[in-house]
């Protein structure tokens, strides 16, 4: 009886133990997501979506245990990326009087990620970050009415507006294609420097974050001073310009309130097609590159060029790409192919010979004919009457038939703009039949642009400008051109490499190479070289494609590698790398 008291009791407190192991399990995972949910609000970038702001899906089962039903809300710790942090929130809402050196130094880091705040000098960046508020406004609501007075400026955190000719935005919604603005642009800065009224309406086209500054905080902290100052900057970097020279003061101004400064670093991105974009673009420092994507196989001269080097590849005939000829044709070229390029000297002195032998004369020395002192051909062998065909995927172009994996594409650069040039005005004033339509992409290299809308500085042309504007031609060469010089460059630079691989004597020793961790990249840099060895073989790495406009993706290249002869028979007195004999 004792021993059945005492397992009995064993049992009630296990049970007890395991019940008060499990409530302290409980506790604990909800300090753990108390303290998640604490941490994330001052996340950046991050805010926690409350199911009292939201219709959220709710997860449930059948507990036969309990004869109940379990619910869990799957959108209880559901964060969304792109809000403006709460911590950051908690400083706008404070007047500027009462922000911290430490607090705006912070809001100004965090509005870097802004292209129009990053604009601005760094003093104006830093009193922007003083006087900002913070607003949050839903769809369909409108920003800026127009005909109505200008009372705040805006950045754009969040989100995306529209900009109309009506007064209520309605036509935003309609139109299929509506002139929008996007996270990290502005608007309404220059409305606060003079007194005019608005031409267009500014409505969200979905729930938008904006960083705001009232004219009265813009004046009290003479912010206008500093903008004031930027835009004389404009002014005079307009006035230098020979375009302009007979423009008055006043009309000169109304060209600086059009224009929008942007900055670049090098490498970035301006316009990917500047052709057909709706700005014109001044260039008031540093410098930029015009580029332009190649389709290479719609080139004739590429597609005979890889022909011409896939020939010899295992000896491999010219015509295998082609279609069957007929018999007579095919027989004819067969009589023409089997006497290539070859020298014909020891065959003319056999038959000298031969001649002088019948005339009672001989040579001094005889020619002894013998399988390596036949003819050399400089051309392909021939195998068979009839050309093998390459066993590769195919592709039917305008210009033949073309293996798969040589339909690549490549960037060539074509024009540097240089401080104080146009770019978009050098076909503004010609028909459309004559325009140049091809799409052209604009990089930087470092530079700061003034962007001002095509239509508005149409509006502004006069007769003089019109006529410097004739006179304003640019042509791009075309891409057969451009082609031409890839390849030609291509070729230069893998002559380059072998010869000086047969130059330069090797090291004996490796060199010393400090080991490094291979960082994941976006794709691998054998994507970028087309090896026309590897056709049919796989790739184990990514190929970096490009988007083409009204085309499927077209594969980059920056270099070929093909099939070439040994450089050793051009140049024979250097038997090994480095040894001349």
């Amino acid at each position: 009886m004792r021993r059945y008291m005492i397992s009995h009791s064993w049992k009630v407190l296990k049970k007890e133990l395991g019940l008060y192991q499990l409530i302290l399990d409980i506790i604990m995972m909800i300090r753990v997501c108390k303290m998640f949910r604490q941490g994330l609000r001052g996340f950046r970038e991050y805010l926690i979506i409350e199911t009292a702001h939201r219709r959220n899906p709710v997860f449930s089962f059948w507990d036969k245990k309990k004869q109940g039903r379990i619910t869990f809300d799957t959108m209880d710790f559901v964060t969304t990326s792109g809000y403006f942090p709460p911590k950051a929130i908690e400083i706008a809402r404070k007047k500027p009087s009462w922000r911290t050196e430490q607090e705006i130094q912070a809001l100004c880091n965090l509005l870097q990620v802004l292209g129009s705040f990053r604009n601005y000098s760094k003093a104006l960046q830093l009193l922007l970050a003083k006087v900002i508020r913070f607003e949050r406004f839903g769809r369909r609501r409108v920003i800026i009415k127009k005909g109505q007075r200008v009372n705040s400026f805006y950045f754009i955190y969040l989100g995306r507006v529209a900009v109309t000719e009506d007064e209520d935005g309605s036509s935003a919604f309609l139109d299929p294609h509506p002139l929008l603005l996007y996270r990290g642009d502005c608007f309404g800065e220059m409305g606060l420097l003079s007194s005019s009224v608005r031409r267009s309406t500014v409505v969200c086209m979905e729930e938008t974050e904006f960083l705001v500054v009232d004219r009265e905080d813009f004046l009290a902290y003479k912010l206008d001073l500093e903008v004031k100052k930027d835009a004389r900057h404009r002014f005079e970097f307009f006035r230098k310009m020979d375009l302009f020279h007979s423009w008055s003061n006043e009309k000169l101004w109304k060209l600086v309130t059009l224009g929008r400064r942007e900055k670049f670093s090098y490498g970035q991105l301006i316009s990917e097609d500047f052709v057909e974009s709706s700005s014109i673009i001044f260039v008031c420092r540093g410098s930029c590159e015009v580029l332009r994507l190649i389709n290479l196989r719609a080139s004739p001269f590429y597609h005979k060029w890889i022909w011409q080097h896939l020939e010899l590849m295992d000896d491999r005939p010219l015509e295998t790409h082609l279609k069957e000829p007929p018999n007579v044709e095919r027989f004819k070229k067969f009589q023409i192919k089997s006497y290539p390029v070859q020298d014909f000297s020891s065959l003319k002195l056999l038959h000298l010979q031969k001649a002088r032998a019948h005339q009672g004369t001989s040579f001094s020395r005889k020619i002894t004919i013998s399988e390596n002192s036949l003819p050399k051909t400089f051309g392909p062998k021939i195998k068979s009457k009839r050309p093998h065909l390459i066993k590769c995927p195919m592709i039917n172009t305008r210009h033949g038939d073309l293996p798969r994996e040589a339909a690549v594409g490549a960037y060539m650069k074509i024009h540097i703009v240089e401080e104080g040039e146009v770019i978009g005005l050098h076909q503004i004033l010609l028909p459309e039949n004559q325009q140049d339509v091809r799409p052209l992409i604009l990089a930087s290299l470092g530079t700061e642009v003034i962007r001002v809308r095509k239509e508005k500085f149409c509006e502004l042309i006069d007769s003089k400008v019109a006529e410097k504007l004739s006179k304003f031609k640019i042509e791009y060469p075309s891409d057969e051109d451009l082609c031409r010089r890839f390849l030609t460059e291509n070729s230069w630079n893998v002559f380059r490499k072998d010869l000086v691989r047969l130059l330069v004597e090797p090291r004996q020793l490796p060199p010393f190479i400090p080991v490094r961790h291979k960082k994941k990249g976006i794709y691998n840099p054998k994507s970028l070289v087309l090896d026309l060895y590897s056709f049919n073989k796989t790739k184990d790495y990514p190929i970096f494609m490009a988007p083409q406009k009204y085309l499927p993706p077209l594969r980059i290249v920056q270099a070929i590698t093909a099939p070439r002869y040994k450089i050793q028979e051009l140049l024979p007195q250097y038997k090994n790398a480095g040894v001349l004999v």
